[in-house]
């Protein structure tokens, strides 16, 4: 039964050398892919409305989906599979696990329109001052290229599967932080409001927090940061109850409180830029033999 409540974590090895920096990415851009493609299943999950679950499971399917994500390119290559590939297959699959299924074709379609027409979201093209509505060719998808996009969402979907070894279980912290709260008589609107915020924060952290930690560290520092924003008194050395050290504390809500800042410098770094974020593998290698270019200039 305890098993339920954990997640198998990532190693030192594996978090110090991935796949994809032995196959030549640079590590500021295997972060950068990492989180505009958090950033994408975000965005396809609220048009999806598979965010609108109960409150006892908010956004379990998005967030399942971008633990699988990060975790499938924790085991395999960005070099092997694209970005766009591998966030269509996340999706498809969180959506079979948690029992709120997403049809391929619509998946495909709300990532396409993401991904062409200006939006709030970060990785969506920048809205530019005078520009009229896009025609809907744009990101319209034609019945050849959805054919061709859900048979690489179907092998990449295997592909998760078998990087993950066909373990599929996710636990989430959001459950444990309505209890930790509950358990310290700090229930309200706001304090949960502001746990749950950092929480969904935590799946962008370049840290990798939700392969990292364990659900019951996840929300005792989502617990410890909003009741101290909401000026709430409590107990004196609580953490030790949930089984969480204080030092490992300290770290998650220093990584919790640095996302924004993180997704700010990303914004900046993407948001307008030509060429955008590389979703395709013929687009990222476009872009690695671009940059080699660039740095061996610069030697030079």
């Amino acid at each position: 039964m305890v098993s339920l409540l954990c997640n198998p974590l990532a190693t030192a090895d594996q978090l110090g050398s991935s796949p994809s920096q032995v196959d030549g990415i640079p590590v500021d851009l295997e972060t950068s892919l990492r989180w505009a493609g958090s950033e994408l299943i975000q965005g396809a999950g609220i048009l999806l409305r598979l965010h609108l679950l109960t409150f006892h499971r908010p956004q379990k399917t998005v967030a399942t989906a971008i633990v699988l994500f990060q975790r499938f390119y924790l085991l395999s290559s960005m070099r092997s599979c694209a970005i766009i590939d591998a966030c269509h297959a996340a999706i498809f699959l969180s959506s079979k696990l948690t029992e709120h299924p997403a049809k391929p074709r619509d998946i495909i379609n709300v990532t396409t329109y993401l991904l062409n027409i200006p939006s709030p979201l970060p990785i969506s093209p920048a809205l530019v001052a005078g520009q009229g509505s896009i025609p809907p060719k744009e990101y319209y998808v034609t019945e050849q290229e959805y054919y061709t996009k859900r048979a690489c969402l179907l092998n990449v979907e295997t592909e998760i599967l078998k990087a993950c070894g066909f373990q599929t279980h996710i636990s989430l912290p959001y459950t444990l932080c309505i209890n930790y709260i509950q358990s310290l008589s700090v229930l309200s609107a706001e304090v949960v409001k502001r746990s749950f915020g950092y929480l969904t924060d935590a799946l962008l952290s370049p840290s990798l927090l939700y392969l990292t930690h364990q659900p019951n560290s996840l929300a005792v520092a989502a617990v410890y940061i909003g009741a101290r924003e909401c000026e709430v008194k409590l107990p004196a050395a609580w953490w030790d109850v949930f089984d969480c050290e204080r030092e490992e504390l300290g770290f998650l809500v220093v990584c919790m409180k640095g996302v924004k800042e993180f997704v700010e410098n990303e914004r900046k770094l993407w948001r307008g830029r030509k060429p955008s974020v590389p979703w395709e593998l013929e687009d990222l290698e476009v872009y690695l033999e671009r940059r080699r270019a660039l740095d061996s200039e610069a030697e030079v």
